[in-house]
């Protein structure tokens, strides 16, 4: 018997034994996939297949990369096509290219060639390219491209139905687009699948040639592939179905992107023939981290059947905390994760901390950052390097600082204003040859300066900007931010991108508004705009804090995939943020169960120890909001702890609806309806009554979910909510990315605070605190009472753009006293927000 048979399970050992014939591996999470994967391969040149008949696929460089090293290992010398999807079609258009119009020596285009070629066939069909993002254009011509839709097919399909906007401009710019690249010799990405795809379909022979040179294929995470993928490895598996598929549809977690779960569902249909190995030994994680994940993942329906078990010794409980706010559950885990490391139990690396959304991140970093905990960011970037926020803050520190001359040549043209790279140089060799800093030189720009008109009006434009922003310096930090957004338009910059980025952007904007408003609060007698630098300044700054021991890594769910850790914190298991706000407002249940498998994969990355939180108040979006646990907690039966008191209660035999309710007793939602009525009353009786500043910006709450909130915590008791109930709910319902923080935001642990997270903390007493949400509450239905011109619209309601099509109104305010309406649209699910009195919208009842 062959040696690499000598330390596997039973199920491992037919995995790797299986010969010829389609198999499908389900391999669960930490059941050693990647080396029944290269073993199998290992074993099939053992059976003197030769090397250039296994083809390998998987989905990254990375992984591509460490496979075949194994392979190397196992098996020296003999090397073994083992690729990434994209680079194996890329060598079969080298060879075969010819059949789609191409040369061998075609260009693969970045994204800036790509969208300026998108610019150009957009022109080319007589649009306005300057109206026409690339990005969202190129992000759904991707779209198609992955679903194997060419242009003659979708400009079929957008002539048979009625569809959006964005389609309308697809239709037309698609094909053209194609024949652009054709004509340079070029392909994008996704033309590498399309084409292939196409070459397989109209040249049956070419296909069965590559079948037969191909005779192995097996395909590690299965569950991730889209309908092009699909495609190319079913053709390539007909008269040589020797296809072993490896993956597991409980962690099939890229939908968004276009992973279509149905492939791995499906796949004893397409090959009925199909020899099933279950791989349900985990060698990672205690019997209690697996069971906890076996409850969760059992609700889903979209699944291959089969548990999890391991011969791990029994470890420590998984727990669900729940906290009073975003802040104590940052200052408690920083605290907690340095006595650990303090007291020798634990390294610094042997933890980890996941968020569902990047924006979540926030409140942790500095938590961390203050208790000098090192830590790194983990497939992404820490809060204050990213792009927007870096942009931000360097508006901060010209106004502190004109001298800056970093950071005012980061803002200069940033949103692009006019002021190219050839402008700069010539405004910063005029400013150094009269010894004036960039501040000064832009308020006293002449001809002399030899700039063109353009970038000369600009800049003075610009001075007159820098000056607004100086007179307004003066009052709270979260204010003048919101004016820098504002005035530069900066929102309105990003809105050309993929729905997905502009979101996750829009939301670190939004969350360094709050971080500011928080500033703002703990330094009531007015704190100076460079203390406020100074302290995202050592967020950042790592100098003093001892590395020896490793960093915590924080990251999303998403780039968790593949890792594991002793010790995982999994934060914000909260209704709309996990599941997430669009999978609850599209009420798609298949949305539903892909949320609870991102959960699952979460919560199998841990080792040792497990441990779940909420918090019952979280600013957010600069909002301070209520939230309730998470659905996916209630399908969890484990220990459950409750810190947001002053005494740590157990809270393990509330109901599945008493958590729901985020509270228990005297709860928060409980009392909303009592605080509404009163409210309600108060504004009926004074419409015009004056109110404050602050509360100018209170918005309605996003559609959906505020009625969600209460469905489901009182689905059977609660009456249908009123426009102004709706107003009232909004200080208090989850996620609402157009809001602002109030003074009602309190941290409930000090932010000085060291303490462990099981000790008593020093809090806001919770009269104060429902004193100051209701005083919040009272004070928004005032003013969304008094404006009769938000009645044109509804949340809900569906409208028509004459540019953006259809779109539904997620939300209406009166941000700086003008009544505006909030639509996201059908087309790129982006989010436009447009003043009521000019708003190109038509009402659809």
């Amino acid at each position: 018997m062959t040696q690499l048979l000598d330390d596997l399970t039973p199920s491992q050992a037919a995995a790797v034994e299986h010969f010829e014939g389609p198999m499908l591996v389900l391999a669960g999470p930490g059941s050693g996939k990647t080396r029944i994967v290269t073993r199998r391969i290992a074993r099939l040149i053992e059976r003197r297949v030769h090397p250039a008949e296994i083809l390998a696929i998987t989905f990254t460089n990375k992984a591509a990369r460490e496979m075949a090293e194994r392979v190397e290992h196992l098996i020296p010398g003999r090397r073994v096509a083992v690729s990434t999807f994209h680079k194996f079609c890329a060598r079969i258009l080298r060879q075969y290219g010819g059949a789609v119009g191409l040369k061998p020596n075609f260009s693969i285009l970045d994204v800036k060639d790509q969208d300026a070629a998108l610019k150009e066939a957009v022109k080319e069909e007589g649009f306005d390219p300057t109206h026409y993002s690339p990005s969202r254009i190129g992000w759904r011509i991707g779209q198609l491209k992955n679903e194997c839709i060419t242009p003659a097919l979708f400009a079929q399909q957008a002539g048979e139905r009625v569809g959006t906007h964005l389609d309308s401009v697809v239709a037309k710019a698609y094909g053209r687009y194609q024949q652009i690249l054709l004509d340079a010799n070029a392909v994008d990405f996704d033309d590498l699948l399309l084409h292939v795809v196409t070459i397989l379909k109209e040249n049956p022979n070419l296909r069965q040639s590559l079948d037969e040179r191909y005779r192995f294929i097996l395909v590690d995470e299965y569950q991730d592939t889209n309908q092009a993928q699909y495609q190319i490895v079913s053709a390539l598996s007909q008269n040589e179905p020797n296809l072993c598929a490896t993956g597991d549809p409980d962690q099939s977690i890229y939908g968004w992107r276009g992973a279509q779960i149905e492939n791995i569902l499906r796949f004893e249909r397409d090959f009925p023939r199909v020899k099933i190995v279950r791989l349900e030994d985990n060698f990672r994680s205690t019997p209690e981290i697996l069971a906890a994940a076996d409850d969760l993942i059992r609700h889903n329906t979209q699944r291959k059947a089969k548990s999890l078990r391991t011969s791990n010794p029994s470890g420590l409980p998984v727990e669900i905390r729940q906290y009073a706010d975003g802040f104590q559950e940052a200052d408690s885990l920083a605290a907690e994760i340095r006595e650990r490391v303090a007291s020798g139990e634990r390294q610094y690396s042997d933890f980890a901390i996941f968020y569902r959304v990047n924006s979540l991140s926030r409140s942790i970093e500095t938590a961390l950052g203050r208790a000098r905990v090192p830590f790194a960011i983990t497939g992404g970037v820490a809060f204050y390097e990213r792009t927007e926020v870096k942009d931000l803050i360097a508006y901060l520190r010209v106004i502190e600082n004109p001298d800056d001359r970093p950071a005012f040549r980061r803002i200069v043209n940033t949103p692009v204003r006019g002021i190219g790279k050839n402008s700069q140089e010539k405004l910063d060799r005029w400013a150094s040859a009269r010894n004036l800093n960039l501040w000064d030189a832009v308020h006293q720009i002449d001809a002399s300066i030899g700039l063109p008109k353009k970038a000369e009006y600009s800049l003075k434009l610009f001075a007159n900007l820098l000056d607004e922003l100086a007179r307004r310096s003066h009052g709270p930090i979260a204010d003048l931010l919101e004016v820098i957004v504002e005035r530069t338009g900066y929102l309105q910059n990003l809105s050309g991108l993929e729905p997905e980025e502009y979101a996750n952007r829009k939301a670190n904007v939004e969350e360094l508004v709050a971080s500011a408003r928080q500033f703002d609060q703990d330094h009531v007698e007015g704190g100076s705009l460079s203390e406020f630098l100074e302290t995202c300044s050592l967020v950042q700054d790592a100098d003093t804090i001892d590395e020896s021991a490793g960093q915590v890594q924080l990251m999303t769910l998403h780039s968790a995939k593949g890792l594991e850790f002793p010790c995982v914190y999994l934060v914000g298991v909260e209704h709309g943020l996990l599941p997430h706000e669009r999978s609850l407002r599209d009420g798609d249940p298949l949305q539903i169960e892909e949320e609870r498998r991102l959960l699952f994969v979460g919560m199998t990355r841990a080792r040792e120890e497990l441990y779940l939180t909420w918090t019952r108040l979280r600013s957010t979006h600069g909002r301070l909001l209520s939230t309730i646990a998470s659905q996916f907690l209630t399908e969890l039966n484990v220990a459950r702890h409750d810190y947001s008191t002053d005494d740590d209660t157990s809270f393990g035999d509330w109901s599945p609806q008493e958590m729901r309710r985020g509270t228990s007793g005297d709860s928060i939602l409980a009392q909303m309806a009592g605080w509404g009525e009163q409210a309600r009353k108060e504004s009926s009786n004074s419409p015009d009554e004056t109110t404050s500043t602050e509360d100018d910006h209170v918005d309605l709450a996003e559609p959906g979910v505020d009625a969600q909130l209460f469905a489901y915590a009182e689905e059977d008791t609660q009456p249908k909510a009123t426009f102004i109930d709706r107003v009232l709910e909004s200080a208090v319902t989850p996620e609402d990315p157009s809001g602002h923080e109030t003074a009602a935001t309190q941290p409930v642990t000090p932010r000085n605070s060291r303490s462990f997270s099981k000790k008593k903390t020093p809090r806001v007493p919770e009269a104060e605190r429902i004193d100051q949400l209701k005083s919040r509450l009272m004070t928004g239905a005032d003013l969304m009472a008094r404006d009769q011109s938000l009645n044109r619209f509804q949340l809900g309601m569906q409208v028509r753009h004459p540019e953006y099509g259809r779109g539904l109104v997620v939300g209406l305010s009166l941000a700086n006293n003008r009544p505006t309406v909030r639509v996201e649209f059908e087309s790129s699910q982006e989010e436009k927000d447009f003043i009521i009195s000019h708003a190109p919208l038509q009402p659809l009842r």
